[in-house]
């Protein structure tokens, strides 16, 4: 299979790129540089690339960046996870009871899907928390707290942004059916907010039914499904807003994965600047409104905040797709290619802006120690310090979400070029195919992902939504770099010095207790008087014996003083 060569001034670079990738290990033959290739070749350097940045940034010496770049990771692994997850069952649902269907059909299908992940959601989360024990389970749990706190952390993440993107899938097809009209933004909003309503209400029953008390997983549960749920009301509210805006935009309504490659019209290059302006706008919007807007913390704020970092999200991502693609640089036009060269310059972008939000937060540091001693103006800063934070962390949750959407494109190209390939052969339908590999990459994933980068972000404090502590209060210094080998023996030989003078002061102390043993020992004062007194006794009249006579004392006998002995 033949992809699309990319057009213009840039076609030769990409064959020059794809012929040092495959030229050294094909030495003997002279294959066709083809659009396969030449995405293997992209991919390579791509996810090379990617992986160095990566640990460059977790290994970095600001504690602040290291925290945002684990965030991001954790970001982009439960949208990977969680999309491919979701387009593979989906595909299948499709192949097996919605070939030739009508849109109607599809449509109610689309919603039903969406509606059995979310219950599949709430019954999994309860289950885990153990708010609900079935008879299969132990009656015993010996699980620790914080353990079973990060497993439902993890199945939060990966099932609520299933649970967002069947919903996505069902509001558009509904808003395609409705001609792109605004109204379906009120629609799925109440909606969703009234199947809220209830879950809470069922979660506050469940969580007092058994001794009228929460306990601290059930309260665990109770936050962890709403932020889940929360995550839904963004996903699918964030969507349908930019496919309103592209809409006023381009003058076409987008597919429900906001596609316009399938559009009777041509975009203009105009156009997708405009539609990135927008995205941009709604971005720096969002941050200002956290950090100077009200401080009043309440679901429908975090929905408003959520629901504006995902849309300039969506709006970014589709905007450089566009660009990209007019330009003939990427896109995903040119398939497994065009989508790696785009996801390699959203990461690049996405990194930059860490960068230069990470130097934002050390000045605003700078300016609260010089102001450590005007108590006023120090905790006017600090206070403002702590909203930039939030602001932050929000900015980064949509960083790791724009990560994940354009690296998830390229492995979603990557699986269904898989697929056909084993359905041409007559191995397997490709649908069924593209289920199993996705089950395959989601067991290799989210063990590795829930073990060992779950931890590590709690560590940090990458789930505490709230202000910052202070950090002369003994808050954590978090998740430090891995010691290197050199450094390890570095470290080694210094302890191995440290233990060789311990052991000479202990010898040295050794010898000198061996010499004050061989000294004799001294006699006690009681003893040597009451031996004295025992060579010298009293005579019979009771006088004091000459030895112990005082000077000056008269004999009795003689009559006279012996003087001063």
């Amino acid at each position: 299979t033949h992809l699309p060569q990319p057009p213009g001034t840039m076609a030769w670079l990409w064959k020059a790129l794809a012929l040092l990738m495959v030229l050294p290990v094909m030495a003997e033959e002279t294959p066709e540089v083809n659009g396969l290739n030449l995405g293997i070749a992209v991919m390579l350097l791509g996810s090379i690339a990617f992986m160095m940045a990566t640990f460059y940034m977790v290994n970095h010496s600001d504690k602040d960046l290291r925290i945002m770049t684990w965030k991001v990771i954790c970001a982009t692994i439960s949208i990977f996870v969680s999309v491919l997850i979701y387009q593979a069952f989906d595909d299948a649902i499709k192949a097996m009871f919605l070939e030739g269907a009508s849109h109607m059909v599809t449509m109610q299908v689309a919603f039903l899907h969406s509606f059995v992940w979310f219950v599949l959601l709430q019954l999994l989360l309860a289950t885990v928390s153990r708010a609900i024990s079935w008879p299969c389970q132990s009656a015993v749990e010996d699980t620790p707290d914080d353990q079973r706190e990060l497993d439902l952390k993890c199945w939060a993440v990966i099932l609520g942004h299933i649970t967002g993107f069947a919903s996505i899938s069902a509001w558009s097809q509904l808003q395609a059916h409705l001609g792109g009209s605004v109204l379906i933004l009120p629609m799925a909003f109440f909606s969703l907010w009234a199947l809220f309503r209830v879950t809470d209400l069922v979660r506050e029953w469940v969580s007092l039914a058994d001794d009228g008390v929460k306990d601290k997983m059930e309260e665990a549960w109770d936050e962890a499904t709403e932020e889940t749920e929360d995550d839904v009301m963004a996903l699918t509210l964030s969507f349908l807003v930019v496919q309103t805006f592209r809409f006023w935009i381009y003058g076409v309504l987008p597919d429900e994965e906001g596609n316009l490659d399938n559009s009777e019209i041509d975009p203009s290059l105009f156009q997708a600047f405009v539609s990135l302006g927008v995205g941009m706008l709604i971005a720096l919007l969002s941050y200002l409104r956290t950090i100077y807007g009200s401080s009043k913390h309440s679901r429908y704020s975090v929905w408003l905040r959520l629901i504006s970092d995902f849309s300039s999200c969506w709006m970014v991502m589709f905007s450089i797709d566009r660009i990209m693609t007019i330009t003939s640089l990427g896109g995903a036009k040119y398939g497994v290619l065009g989508n790696v060269i785009t996801a390699c310059f959203l990461t690049f972008i996405s990194f930059t802006v860490m960068y230069f939000l990470d130097k934002e937060a050390d000045k605003v540091d700078d300016a609260l120690e010089g102001l450590a001693e005007e108590v006023g103006q120090a905790a006017d800063v600090k206070k403002m310090h702590s909203r930039k934070k939030v602001a932050m962390r929000a900015t980064v949750l949509a960083i790791g979400v724009l990560i994940g959407f354009a690296w998830e494109r390229c492995f979603d190209v990557a699986v269904d070029e898989t697929a056909e390939r084993e359905a041409s052969e007559g191995i397997l339908p490709p649908s069924l195919v593209k289920v199993v590999l996705a089950l395959m990459l989601a067991t290799l994933v989210v063990p590795a992902w829930r073990w060992y980068i779950l931890p590590v972000v709690r560590e940090l404090g990458g789930f505490e939504e709230g202000e910052e502590e202070d950090e002369e209060t003994g808050s954590k210094e978090g998740y430090m770099p891995p010691i290197l080998p050199e450094d390890l023996y570095r470290e080694l030989e210094a302890l191995k010095q440290k233990a060789a003078k311990l052991q000479e002061e202990k010898e040295a102390l050794e010898r000198q207790v061996e010499s004050l043993q061989r000294l004799p020992a001294p006699v006690p004062a009681a003893a040597l008087a009451a031996k004295k007194s025992v060579s010298s006794p009293k005579n019979a009249g009771g006088s004091t014996p000459k030895s112990r006579q005082a000077p000056g004392a008269v004999s009795p006998s003689k009559g006279k003083s012996n003087g001063p002995r």
